[in-house]
């Protein structure tokens, strides 16, 4: 690889050059345009340090190499920007968030510079006829202008790019938060090559960032809800009680004289270590009304709020399952407790495409939950979330029968409406007056 303008960045090494081909190819995977040849591995590496770095520094101006001022220019506007400030937070240190901004500064540098380039063609047009006989003699005076046209145009794309990225930048780290997960021990790492590429066609979708916002609005989920546990003589120790458990007996208890400790034991008050087990826990399985009565606003509501009982989820360490229904139930998406970066991926593919439209079946999208949940052998308790604004009437009988056979609660969520039938066939029901945060995280928590 030919070097960059930066300092202290070992070009020849394979690891930099690993990082220069694929913001390239990931590029070219999201372009699919001509555009990408103007940009160099030299460069594509430059700008994914001038992100991921703390400090990035220039070399000394006179030791750039003849032929680079466009591209020591560029490094050094993207540098000295006031939005690339803002945007650093979000990639210091960061590989992927570092891989994703990079890509899309270049994507949008190469639409903003051929507009600008577009732009001085036009203006330089007119007039051409008329100076052709003095070509010759002001060849060298066209050249200089020419130069110094492309530079002010370097200057002008770097500064639009740097605008654009810097409102995409919160979307990008929502989404990787929620693909890789926020506790120790949840999510994996992102796979630059295979996920970057359906992340940026993601974070570009007006309806998911919508969906990411709403997320932001609402309290950490993780400092809510908490793993359920129960009391037990074997599992995790938590703290200090009193008790004749002699299992769980505190070995300073056996320092003391046989009569008392007796005594202790006859009265129940030896010191004993409090342990609590984990509860496995069936899925969170989410069945959300996709009629053309949710449309707007209450369709949005229902996927955020997917999307936080999905975190939850996470932070139970159950798997989750989603379906859309109308008249008949949609496709399924699962995704596993060892959540995969593909899986979260599918989901938010999922839920940013589909559209309201369509009747409304009830029962037979609870039916379906229900069969799902039995041929999945899941045997633990699971939880059915029911969101719909529907006022359709349930074979009550035959939707009790099958949430009892899979060990299956179910939580009902009515918005701006009343079903008396949905009500008593639910273990908890919720009426949704206001489609907001609070209750949203009334839903979570349930």
């Amino acid at each position: 690889m030919v070097p960059g303008v930066l300092k202290n960045i070992k070009y020849s090494d394979p690891h930099t050059q690993y990082r220069g081909q694929k913001i390239l190819e990931v590029l070219r995977r999201v372009m699919k345009s001509k555009a990408t040849k103007m940009f160099s591995e030299a460069l594509a590496t430059d700008v994914f340090y001038s992100f991921y770095l703390p400090f990035p520094t220039l070399i000394p101006i006179e030791n750039v190499p003849l032929g680079k001022e466009s591209h020591y220019l560029l490094i050094k506007t993207l540098l000295g920007s006031d939005e690339t400030r803002k945007i650093r937070p979000y990639t210091v240190a960061n590989n992927f968030t570092s891989t994703l901004v990079s890509v899309l500064f270049l994507q949008y540098f190469a639409e903003s510079f051929e507009q600008g380039y577009s732009r001085e063609q036009a203006e330089g047009g007119e007039g051409r006829e008329a100076l052709k006989d003095q070509e010759e003699e002001k060849n060298r005076g066209r050249e200089l202008k020419r130069k110094d046209a492309e530079f002010r145009n370097i200057i002008s794309a770097v500064h639009e790019a740097l605008k654009r990225v810097s409102e995409d930048t919160p979307s990008i780290k929502s989404m990787e938060q929620l693909i890789q997960g926020k506790q120790a021990g949840v999510g994996h790492t992102l796979d630059l090559e295979e996920d970057a590429g359906r992340v940026i066609k993601l974070i570009r979708s007006v309806d998911l960032r919508e969906l990411l916002r709403w997320l932001e609005r609402i309290p950490d989920i993780a400092s809510i809800v908490k793993r359920r546990k129960m009391r037990t003589s074997r599992g995790e120790i938590e703290g200090y009680t009193v008790g004749s458990d002699v299992e769980r007996l505190v070995p300073t208890e056996l320092a003391y004289p046989d009569l008392y400790f007796y005594s202790k034991f006859a009265d129940s008050t030896l010191l004993l270590y409090e342990k609590f087990s984990r509860l496995t826990l069936g899925p969170v399985y989410v069945l959300i009304d996709k009629s053309g009565s949710m449309e707007g606003d209450k369709i949005k509501w229902a996927k955020a709020t997917a999307l936080a009982l999905f975190i939850r989820s996470r932070i139970e360490r159950r798997p989750f399952y989603i379906r859309f229904f109308d008249s008949e139930p949609f496709s399924l998406i699962k995704v596993s407790i060892r959540t995969k970066p593909g899986e979260v991926i599918k989901l938010m593919e999922y839920v940013a495409r589909v559209k309201s439209g369509g009747g409304t079946d009830i029962s037979k999208a609870i039916l379906t939950a229900c069969t799902d949940i039995q041929r999945y052998k899941l045997k633990d308790v699971s939880d059915v979330i029911l969101i719909t604004d529907g006022e359709d009437r349930i074979a009550k009988s035959l939707v009790r029968r099958s949430l009892h056979s899979v060990s299956a609660r179910l939580i009902s969520v009515m918005i701006m409406g009343d079903n008396t039938d949905l009500k008593r066939v639910s273990d908890r029901y919720f009426k949704v007056v206001k489609l907001d945060e609070k209750e949203m995280l009334k839903v979570v928590e349930a």
